[in-house]
């Protein structure tokens, strides 16, 4: 069956879906899913589904139980996500609480300083409190006053208050603790964590002071949003400016960005004559690593899954498939958090991919793009094509989740798009350079600053167009 992937995709969404509105048991979910695959046995005399078999005269029935099979794994997967551990810290305390804790873990991201704070999650490992120790687990949001050198996977004793999180924070935070000096926090002498993180933490930090070095703080804050997705240095004014021009996903590392790191990772282990098979290798070992810098977002999951799986389609001479590939990546993020496919990020993320892959070749069809024959005209309709198409899906969600809608968005992005990427590029190469080469890293700086002028003053444009954009 074609796209049958994609099916069962749709299915194991649609049960995650249901279990969230519907608060049902997960022992009945169970009971039914049981009651399927019992049924399904029966019809392929043994076998678990005789879809596969060709001669079977059952295969429709088969099919429609193979779906709400999956349904009911994508129901049960929600279900099962929602129940707290025992050992979770948010069992052991409430919203407001004046017990003293002492809490051990390792720091499990990279720590950001914002407003003379240090900010960064703790890994619990064990907790302590009324003279009783526990083993415990879950993320803890750490805010210490004061000024210390932390990094990834530093172990660490804390001592304070601890309270369960507000709504307005991440469902994977399982508690919130404020450290008020140094006497409330304790590095033991070892390091924990994976190897890949702490490289992957190790390099965006040389990264970042490349572009702190190099470029003035405009341009610094903008080129590193749009090479590493970090946009704590970026002027609230020019977000805003991005937000009403509907470009504002440019300074969100997504799809282009990875496809910008597997072009350059390809050409450089080209050059240095790799065989191809080897060759790819390396380049999904780069996306990998790059997905960690870029701090594992929806978007660049979703960008490097797929990238992984066409890169394989090569590797072993097979035909990629954007569909399946698509798909991959939306089961590779919802097993891993199935609460992930209710976030503004999942949903924009895929929706815009999915408008692209089957409205553009429409418009496409409807333009008549192949028979332009004068290339820039060409260049221009197929850039609105692909435009118009991520617009039309987006348009909806962004109305209702931001309450506002810019046309101009459709024609901004036509410009806007290869400007970042362009930026994006000479980001790139300037931080090689500066690695390699620093005095040759002058002309690269001075590119980035002409191109993000360029790109701001081109959308300060668009947004003064008449009815460039709406509030709701």
């Amino acid at each position: 069956m074609k796209n049958s992937l994609a099916f069962l995709v749709v299915c194991f969404c649609s049960g995650i879906v249901f279990a969230y509105l519907f608060r049902i048991n997960f022992w009945l979910v169970y009971f039914l899913g049981f009651i399927v695959v019992a049924i399904s046995i029966k019809l392929g005399n043994g076998s678990i589904f005789p879809l596969f078999r060709s001669s079977s005269k059952n295969r429709t029935a088969s099919l429609v139980l193979l779906f709400i099979s999956v349904f009911i794994l994508g129901a049960l997967h929600f279900k099962n996500s929602c129940v707290v551990s025992k050992s979770c810290v948010s069992r052991f305390i409430y919203y407001k609480d004046d017990t003293i804790y002492t809490l051990k873990g390792f720091i499990n991201n990279n720590p950001v300083i914002k407003d003379s704070r240090v900010i960064f999650i703790l890994k619990a490992e064990e907790l302590e409190f009324n003279k009783s120790r526990y083993k415990s687990c879950g993320d803890i949001l750490v805010y210490f006053n004061g000024a210390i050198d932390l990094s990834y996977g530093d172990e660490l004793i804390l001592l304070g208050n601890i309270h369960r999180p507000y709504k307005m924070f991440r469902d994977d935070i399982s508690a919130v603790m404020h450290l008020q000096n140094n006497s409330a926090l304790v590095r033991l002498n070892k390091n924990k964590g994976s190897l890949i993180k702490r490289l992957a933490f190790y390099l965006k930090d040389k990264i970042e002071v490349v572009f702190l070095k190099r470029l003035s703080p405009l341009a610094a804050g903008i080129v590193d949003a749009m090479v590493l997705g970090e946009k704590k240095h970026i002027s609230p004014v020019v977000y805003d400016a991005m937000i009403k021009s509907g470009t504002v996903h440019i300074l969100v590392v997504s799809g282009f960005n990875v496809g910008i790191v597997a072009f350059m990772s390809g050409l450089f282990f080209k050059i240095l004559r790799i065989p191809r098979k080897p060759r790819y290798i390396l380049v999904i070992v780069c996306l990998i690593l790059y997905c960690f810098i870029t701090g594992v977002s929806t978007p660049v999951v979703r960008a490097t899954v797929m990238g992984i799986f066409f890169i394989l389609g090569y590797f072993f001479q097979r035909e990629p498939d954007i569909s399946n590939s698509l798909s991959l990546a939306v089961l590779f993020i919802l097993i891993n958090n199935p609460k992930d496919i209710f976030s503004i990020s999942f949903q924009l993320s895929f929706i815009s991919v999915l408008a692209i892959v089957y409205l553009y070749p429409k418009f496409k069809s409807l333009f008549r793009i192949e028979e332009v024959k004068i290339k820039f005209l060409k260049f221009i309709l197929e850039g609105f094509s692909v435009s118009f198409s991520a617009w039309l899906g987006t348009v909806g969600f962004i109305a209702y989740y931001f309450k506002i809608i810019s046309p101009v968005t459709v024609l901004a992005n036509i410009f806007i798009v290869p400007m970042a990427t362009l930026i994006t590029l000479s980001g790139l190469s300037m931080v090689i350079i500066s690695m390699v080469l620093p005095w040759l890293a002058g002309p690269f700086a001075s590119t980035n600053e002409i191109l993000v002028i360029t790109l701001l003053q081109a959308n300060s444009w668009f947004i003064n167009l008449p009815f460039a954009y709406l509030y709701l």
